[in-house]
């Protein structure tokens, strides 16, 4: 905390920031020692931000996660955004045809950042949702969205070795490499169940001036990634991409902090 901040106004903020970033939530304890805050002074924020729905406590695992007042107020948020309102209707038509789960995401730090998602009518095992942050280097559109830098930005960002959530998640950065050359080479990027078991995806960077704003990308279940199907999704994806660089391009859409 700097000097300008308000110390119990940045506390409420620190318990926000760190509860979104688990969905299964924290004890008091864990709050107390991952913000190195004592719980005497947690405990009256903790129980006033509960009681105005600001947070929810798990009673059985005495857990505190983000509650519905939060979720309110940050879905009224979303009324300001053209742009993410306009991507967001693209989505819509993407799930619309192909049937298939769609994420809109963007590059914070060496993580993806979902920051839109839309739902396939067709249930699929995968856990994600609007806020969750993930590495890159293991998903669809974290390779999209890496696909314009550099190797030595990539290395700097991701220092083997790496941690491995799937058989076949990438071994090292030569391997990545190789797959973001073909995604610059293709406009596709892909996850053959790197990060998640049975779960595949394909993903398109979204671009303006030479420079990636975002991702768009489709989760299919591996028992339903038939070409045809991945086909589909790749033309999808591709009228959708064409789409949002146009409207990035006349509206003067340069970087990601537009969606937010």
């Amino acid at each position: 905390m700097n000097n300008t901040e308000h110390r119990s106004t940045s506390r409420v903020l620190d318990i926000l920031e760190l509860l979104s970033q688990k969905r299964a939530g924290y004890t008091m304890a864990e709050i107390s020692r991952y913000l190195d805050a004592p719980k005497s002074s947690l405990f009256p924020i903790l129980h006033t931000m509960e009681a105005r729905g600001f947070l929810r406590l798990d009673n059985t695992s005495q857990r505190y996660c983000i509650g519905q007042q939060a979720f309110l107020t940050g879905s009224a948020y979303e009324s300001t955004r053209p742009v993410y309102d306009y991507i967001s209707g693209l989505m819509d038509g993407i799930v619309k045809e192909c049937q298939e789960t769609c994420h809109l995401g963007i590059l914070t730090g060496s993580s993806i950042l979902y920051i839109a998602k839309k739902e396939a009518p067709n249930p699929i095992m995968l856990r994600s949702h609007i806020g969750q942050r993930l590495p890159a280097y293991c998903t669809g559109i974290g390779k999209a969205l890496l696909s314009r830098h550099s190797r030595e930005e990539i290395a700097t960002m991701y220092p083997e070795p790496w941690e491995r959530y799937t058989a076949n998640t990438l071994p090292d950065l030569n391997s990545l490499f190789q797959e973001l050359d073909k995604t610059r080479e293709t406009g596709f990027a892909y996850e053959w169940a790197e990060l998640t078991e049975d779960i595949c995806c394909v993903a398109v960077p979204l671009c303006c001036q030479e420079k990636v704003i975002a991702a768009l990308s489709v989760c299919v279940p591996q028992f339903r990634a038939a070409e045809d199907v991945l086909a589909r999704i790749r033309d999808l994806l591709a009228e959708s991409r064409s789409d949002a660089e146009h409207y990035f391009e006349e509206f003067h859409i340069y970087d990601s902090s537009y969606l937010l």
